[in-house]
């Protein structure tokens, strides 16, 4: 009877345990309003409006805040990151003492540094929270009218969540994924990333730094076997031609991807979109 179990486990592809899939980290709950949608989430900054003078924000996303739940926040001004104690409810965020960190090695332009001197007075005190466009993009307002406008850049539930692969993106055409729920990718924030490619769990390296996603070395860590459909998937997922893959991301509140679009018409990318709790 136990040579006959675990023949047919074999062929299912699970465990008795399950024990090689990733479980999901329930997301915590904040605010209501604008303020929930800005808790949970990395935003990055678009630009700063001081006396109704426009000063954009360097590019690649450079200059970013994440609200935590824990009522802190962290972020970068462009060059020098930050620490921040926050307040945020429905439609108000307050921003309480601010920790600055050490300047970088690299050379901050003195543009960069002019942008940051604003961003740094900006992001103080009693600020409003008002949808610009839509829930991907808010204004933080103060008293005077002036305000940072920032766009999602890292949906709730990131790290430690199961993403279902919902696509592939090979050239101008979109190309659908088989295999459902058992086709995901679970990001971590030290940099790794495991998850089911339709039979057989994974791991790698996958790094998010500034709007780009590092993607490398997806590697099998079981070996099951099941339909020849998903093997075949699976085996163009875990055998991509370049590696590293560098690939610029942008998400929305439920979803996100990422695309590598080096090679001209001939790029490449990832949809993902979240998976439910439980």
């Amino acid at each position: 009877m136990g040579t006959l179990l675990a023949a047919l486990l074999l062929i299912t592809g699970c465990t008795p345990a399950e024990a090689g899939r990733a479980t999901v980290t329930p997301t915590p709950k904040g605010p209501g309003g604008n303020g929930g949608l800005l808790v949970g989430a990395r935003w990055y900054v678009q630009w700063v409006t001081v006396g109704g003078r426009v000063t954009t924000a360097p590019p690649h996303a450079a200059a970013w805040v994440e609200f935590g739940y824990d009522d802190t926040a962290r972020g970068n001004y462009g060059c020098v990151p930050f620490k921040a104690a926050t307040t945020v409810t429905g439609t108000a965020l307050t921003v309480g003492r601010k920790t600055d960190g050490a300047a970088p090695a690299r050379h901050c332009p003195p543009w960069d540094r002019a942008f940051e001197e604003e961003l740094r007075k900006l992001f103080s005190g009693p600020l409003t929270i008002h949808q610009r466009v839509d829930e991907l993009t808010m204004d933080l307002k103060n008293r005077r009218g002036d305000y940072i406008a920032v766009k999602l850049m890292w949906p709730k539930g990131l790290f430690g969540s199961r993403w279902r692969l919902d696509h592939l993106i090979v050239g101008d055409s979109v190309a659908p994924v088989v295999g459902g729920e058992e086709v995901y990718f679970v990001f971590h924030r030290d940099g790794t990333v495991t998850g089911r490619a339709g039979c057989n769990d994974f791991t790698g390296s996958a790094a998010f730094g500034g709007d780009v996603l590092s993607m490398s070395g997806l590697t099998r860590t079981t070996h099951r076997t099941c339909s020849q459909e998903l093997m075949d998937q699976e085996q163009r997922l875990l055998k991509d031609g370049k590696n590293p893959r560098s690939m610029q991301y942008r998400s929305l509140t439920r979803s996100f991807q990422a695309v590598d679009d080096s090679q001209g018409l001939d790029y490449f990318g990832y949809g993902w979109a979240a998976m439910s709790d439980g």
